[in-house]
């Protein structure tokens, strides 16, 4: 399936959970404050403090998910704006379809039935939320790239060694 490892990976690291796909992973890292350099506990705090929006995140993947499975005959410059004025529960079930849909593309055993179902279900979805159409020839645009967003980061910090208790 076009893109999925991009669509795991940040839905992994945002917390983003799929129907019936619901894993995350979380990266958890013991320091000690005095044998850590602080140019590195500086960027361990900015990190947790400045999580992106889930609002924005969503518009993301979905831009990706649409850009991976339709190339240039994907208008980011018109879905864009289209995407970010949606509310953010209208968002989050249009992404959690296109995620479902992709997911079970990725199973499938026949790639090429996979892709054109794949296809079909993102245009439909689109049509349904009032999305520009994913039709006919390839535009001569170049595609977008798409940023990874920063992971999100947790951080928690203790005055006293209690791990033995």
């Amino acid at each position: 399936s076009p893109g999925i490892t991009f669509q795991r990976l940040v839905r992994t690291e945002q917390g983003l959970p799929v129907k019936n796909y619901q894993s995350s992973t979380v990266t958890v890292l013991l320091l000690n404050r005095s044998e850590v350099q602080s140019e590195f506990l500086s960027i361990a705090e900015k990190l947790s403090s400045s999580e992106p929006p889930q609002h924005s995140t969503l518009v993301l993947l979905l831009e990706h998910l649409y850009q991976a499975n339709f190339g240039t005959r994907c208008d980011l410059d018109r879905l864009h704006p289209l995407l970010k004025s949606k509310p953010l529960e209208e968002l989050s079930e249009l992404y959690a379809s296109a995620a479902d849909a992709q997911e079970v593309a990725a199973a499938s055993s026949d790639p090429a039935l996979a892709r054109e179902r794949l296809q079909a279900v993102l245009r439909d979805i689109a049509g349904a939320a009032s999305l520009p159409a994913f039709t006919g020839e390839a535009q001569p645009r170049k595609l977008h790239p798409i940023p990874i967003p920063p992971a999100r980061c947790y951080t928690y910090s203790w005055d006293q060694d209690n791990f033995g208790e």
